[in-house]
C-alpha cells in the first residue's frame, strides 16, 4: 500500500511539472475517478497556496536521510497498517511535492519525535438524535419516536423517522393560535426537520429551532440557537431566522446559519438571496457565497466572499477546515464528537491547521495525524483529549 502512495505521489508531482507520460496519465485519472476521496485529495493538493509553501519545505529536505528515516521507521514500528489508515485524513498535511515522501515521511518523523505518547482511543462520531417540545410542554424523544404518528392540539400532523421529523399541516390547523414547537439536538447529535411550508432545516449538535407547528400569518419566522442549514421554500412569504444578535430575511433560498454561544454569528448563502440584520436596525443583503458576520459584542455586519463548502461540509457527512486556529478546529469537533479538549498551554490553542474529516467516522486517525505533525502531543483519556505543545 505504501508503494501505492508513492506511485500516485509521483505521477502527480510529475503532472504538476508537466513531465507526465501517456500512460501515466491514464493511470492517474483511473486512480482519480476511484472515489470521491481520491478526487478531493488531488484536488487539495494541486492547489497554488500548497505547491508555493511546500516547495520551500523541499528545499530543506533530504531525501537520503528522508528515506533512512523512513523506512527505519517502517521496520521498527510496523507501521504500515497505520500509515494505510491514516492516509484518508492525510489532506491536513496535503503537501504537493513527492506526496508520498511527506504522507510517510511526516507522519513516521512525527512518531520519532515522541514515540512515548499514549495511544489515542476510539471517539466515535454523533447520530441522529433531538427532543421535540410541543407546545403543551410534552417531551418527545424522537430517536425512539421513529415510526410514529404524532398530532398537535391545533390538528398538525407529525411524522417522525429515524432521522427527521416531518409537519403536515391540516385544514383544522389553517385557524387559531399557533402552536409552537421546538427542536433540540443535544451534542453529539444531529436531526432534520420539514416544517408545514415545506422548507427543509438540518440541525447540527448542539442547536435548537422553535417553530410554529402549522404557519398561519403573513411572516414565516423561527428562532434558531446554534448551527442549522437551511432550505427554504418558496411561498411568497417572508421568511425570517431569528438569532442571538441576527436576523435573516429571505424568500426562497439556500443558507447555512452559525450562532452558538460565545462565538460570532454568520450567514452563509448558497443560493438566493437574503438581507442580515442586525440588532440596532442595521442590515446587508449578501449574494451567494457570501458570508455575513457580526463579532461578538458588535452591531457591525461584515460581508465577504467565501467558499461555501468549507461552512455546509457537515451536512454531507464532512468536516472541512482550511488554515483555522486549533481551537476552532476542536471547539467544531468537540461538539460533534461530545468530546472535552483541554489545553496544557495556551500557545496550543493558535497553532494554525487544515484538515478533511470524515464526520462519520470515530476521530482517533485525525487525532493520531495532528501528533505527528510533531508540532502537538495529544494525551486521550475516555473523551477528554489533553493537547500539549511540542516545543521540541
Amino acid at each position: 500500500m505504501i508503494d501505492q502512495y508513492f506511485d500516485i505521489a509521483r505521477m502527480i508531482a510529475k503532472q504538476m511539472s508537466g513531465e507526465l507520460e501517456e500512460k501515466e496519465q491514464v493511470r492517474l485519472d483511473h486512480w482519480r475517478k476511484a472515489s470521491p476521496d481520491n478526487e478531493r485529495l488531488f484536488q487539495e493538493i494541486c492547489r497554488e497556496e500548497n505547491i508555493v509553501a511546500n516547495m520551500r519545505k523541499r528545499q530543506s529536505f533530504s531525501p537520503n536521510k528522508g528515506w533512512e528515516n523512513v523506512y527505519g521507521q517502517i521496520r521498527k514500528y510496523r507501521f504500515r497498517a497505520r500509515v494505510a489508515r491514516i492516509c484518508r485524513y492525510a489532506a491536513m498535511l496535503a503537501v504537493p511535492i513527492a506526496i508520498a515522501t511527506l504522507l510517510t515521511f511526516n507522519m513516521l518523523n512525527g512518531n520519532q519525535r515522541d514515540n512515548t505518547v499514549a495511544v489515542v482511543q476510539k471517539i466515535m462520531p454523533g447520530s441522529a438524535k433531538a427532543i421535540l417540545q410541543m407546545a403543551n410542554g410534552d417531551l418527545v424523544d424522537l430517536l425512539a419516536s421513529a415510526g410514529e404518528r404524532l398530532e398537535e392540539d391545533d390538528g398538525t400532523l407529525i411524522r417522525v423517522d429515524s432521522d427527521m421529523v416531518n409537519y403536515q399541516s391540516s385544514s383544522s390547523a389553517a385557524s387559531g393560535e399557533m402552536a409552537y414547537n421546538q427542536v433540540s439536538v443535544p451534542r453529539g447529535g444531529e436531526y432534520k426537520l420539514m416544517l408545514s411550508d415545506g422548507t427543509k432545516i438540518h440541525l447540527n449538535s448542539m442547536s435548537s429551532l422553535r417553530f410554529p407547528a402549522s404557519f398561519k400569518s403573513k411572516k414565516r419566522q423561527v428562532e434558531l440557537s446554534g448551527e442549522a442549514y437551511f432550505e427554504v421554500s418558496k411561498t411568497g412569504q417572508p421568511f425570517i431566522v431569528k438569532v442571538n444578535g441576527m436576523e435573516v430575511e429571505v424568500l426562497g433560498t439556500t443558507f447555512n446559519i452559525s450562532a452558538y454561544k460565545g462565538e460570532p454569528r454568520q450567514a452563509t448563502l448558497i443560493s438566493g438571496s437574503v438581507r442580515v440584520w442586525a440588532t440596532n436596525g442595521a442590515s446587508r443583503i449578501i449574494k451567494p457565497s457570501q458570508q455575513a458576520t457580526i463579532t461578538l459584542g458588535s452591531d457591525q455586519i461584515a460581508v465577504r466572499d467565501v467558499d461555501t463548502d468549507f461552512y455546509t461540509s457537515w451536512i454531507h457527512g464532512k468536516i472541512k477546515f482550511r488554515d483555522q486556529r486549533l481551537e476552532d478546529i476542536m471547539k467544531t469537533l468537540g461538539r460533534w464528537y461530545d468530546m472535552d479538549v483541554v489545553y496544557a498551554d495556551n500557545a496550543a490553542k493558535n497553532l494554525r491547521f487544515g484538515c478533511y474529516v470524515n464526520r462519520y467516522e470515530d476521530i482517533g486517525p485525525l487525532l493520531e495525524l495532528l501528533r505527528n505533525t510533531g508540532r502537538v502531543k495529544i494525551e486521550a483519556k475516555g473523551k477528554t483529549i489533553r493537547i500539549y505543545t511540542n516545543y521540541k
